[in-house]
């Protein structure tokens, strides 16, 4: 199985919503640390910061098209602008078939 690409752009200094919220660098982080634990190898997760990584193709399109960010690209096709809704994205990876490692594993064990 092809793994699905996930590339999150954003500006990583910006802060989400409050004063005390991590930055939008560390919140990305964490959610991909959180998405390769759940789903290893089935995914991979890619952040690319709109001040650092200027020079990238996907960062220089985007900013041309004039997205809203933090824009997700899910297999090179924009899946969502302005944030990132994390009850949809569980849901694409449930339509393309990707299993939880827990879920996977309480299968195994049935």
């Amino acid at each position: 199985m092809t793994p699905i690409e996930i590339i999150i752009i954003a500006d990583g200094e910006a802060t989400a919503c409050c004063d005390q919220a991590p930055d939008l660098e560390t919140q990305i982080r964490y959610l991909a640390q959180g998405l390769t634990l759940a789903y290893g190898e089935q995914l991979t997760v890619e952040f690319l910061d709109l001040n650092r990584d200027q020079d990238h193709p996907r960062v220089q399109q985007a900013l041309a098209a004039g997205r809203k960010f933090p824009l997700l690209l899910y297999n090179r096709e924009v899946k969502f602008e302005g944030g990132i809704p994390l009850l949809a994205l569980k849901t694409l990876f449930d339509r393309a078939g990707l299993v939880p490692r827990t879920a996977a594993g309480d299968e195994d064990n049935k």
